[in-house]
């Protein structure tokens, strides 16, 4: 004897597929609203030149992602970099109130970053650079560097920001992070790092004198085969 469809499972069927065009609906929304910074930020992380006013157009789109509440890694890691490429562009000296609000809004996105995902280690990196913009501490650079290589121990593009990034820290910061510049040497060193070296810039000072003790042997740039 034929049975039909159980009632309940009928139910259930229907409720999954309302969910299902519910999200994609959600999500087409964000990439209708939030969608022109992703090629925005994938320029800025590239080091491609890119106009002031082009960046400032799309700051009201990123503080949209922080005001909406949205989590999704692609939309917050966009929107991270468009504000901090934004307080970049303000000079402290020439336009400080101006300078002043860029930071609130990069300092306010960036804990909404860090509360919708504590584990991101570039998200870390960018707090650290954040804060340096304000008035290096030692002890803070330490934290934020430490968690950010906990979280992207050997991430290319990770690694190689924090690479940059140590050569603009002071003396003092510097002696409290060796260890994390020792650690981030020995990856960026290794022979899974070898790619990543051809496109490294030469190293400062300081991250060359961690080299010579960690890794004699390692030439950055790495010379072509």
């Amino acid at each position: 004897m034929h049975r039909g469809r159980s009632p309940a499972l009928v139910g259930i069927l229907l409720a999954l597929s309302i969910f299902v065009l519910w999200l994609s609906a959600t999500q087409i929304a964000r990439f209708v609203r939030f969608g022109a910074l992703l090629p925005m930020a994938h320029r800025l992380e590239s080091g491609t030149p890119t106009a002031t006013q082009a960046v400032r157009e799309l700051v009201p789109v990123a503080e949209g992602v922080r005001e909406a509440g949205i989590c999704q890694g692609i939309f917050v890691k966009s929107g991270y970099t468009i504000l901090l490429a934004e307080l970049e562009t303000e000079n402290q000296d020439t336009g400080y109130d101006s300078w002043v609000m860029a930071m609130e809004r990069a300092e306010a996105f960036g804990r909404h970053a860090l509360g919708c995902l504590p584990t991101n280690g570039d998200f870390w990196l960018k707090l650290a650079r954040l804060h340096q913009a304000t008035g290096e501490q030692p002890s803070e650079m330490l934290q934020f560097l430490n968690n950010s290589q906990l979280y992207a121990p050997a991430e290319p593009q990770v690694l190689a920001a924090r690479y940059a990034f140590y050569g603009h820290l002071t003396e003092a910061s510097l002696q409290l992070v060796g260890e994390i510049i020792a650690n981030d040497v020995r990856a960026i060193c290794s022979a899974s790092g070898n790619d990543m070296r051809r496109f490294l810039d030469p190293p400062s000072q300081a991250v060359q004198r961690v080299i010579n003790d960690v890794q004699p042997q390692c030439v950055i740039p790495r010379k072509p085969v």
